[in-house]
């Protein structure tokens, strides 16, 4: 009778350990979960993202995104909504203005993901996927039609123009082909 009694409180503690155990799990991978939606990346700018991206820079500049800020008045430079979609990030790390609708606004903050330790071309040939999800996991956004709406959308914009994605994605920068 004694061994079953001392088998029961073992085999009791044993499940409640693991029904501990389960739960700790699951409370640290919830917290993990808030704080990778609270990470906060930092705005480097497209002067960085040119090291890198030279034919994608170039081709940005060239177009009416590079420029976006300069076409607002005065006016309409001091209004937030304006402001908003006319520039990336609205400040970098250095308090600047970042004008224009530079990579970032598109990609995400890169100030995680532009570490050579992520951003390594011949890494990324070898493992791209590995690379791709760390990239992502550090803010690296791959822009759909929905970011694009935040800003080419009819409320608020005086200017609007209806949009279509599949025609104008391409015309933003020479586009990877991984990106087409």
């Amino acid at each position: 009778m004694r061994r079953v009694t001392i088998l029961v409180i073992i085999m009791t503690a044993l499940v409640a350990f693991l029904a501990l155990t389960a739960m700790a799990q699951e409370a640290k991978k919830e917290a993990k979960e808030e704080t990778k939606e609270e990470v906060q990346h930092d705005f480097v700018g497209a002067k960085k993202c040119k090291i890198c991206h030279k034919p994608q820079f170039t081709s940005w500049s060239e177009t009416p995104h590079a420029t976006s800020f300069d076409k607002l008045t005065d006016e309409e430079k001091a209004k937030p909504e304006c402001v908003t979609c006319h520039t990336s990030g609205n400040l970098a790390k250095d308090s600047s203005l970042m004008e224009g609708i530079q990579c970032e606004a598109c990609h995400g903050a890169g100030g995680d993901y532009k570490s050579a330790k992520i951003m390594s071309k011949k890494k990324w040939a070898a493992d791209p996927e590995t690379y791709k999800k760390m990239a992502i996991d550090a803010g690296l956004v791959y822009p759909t039609e929905e970011n694009c709406k935040n800003c080419h959308k009819k409320e608020g914009n005086p200017n609007f123009k209806e949009f279509d994605f599949a025609k104008m994605k391409g015309k933003v920068h020479t586009m990877s082909e991984e990106g087409k």
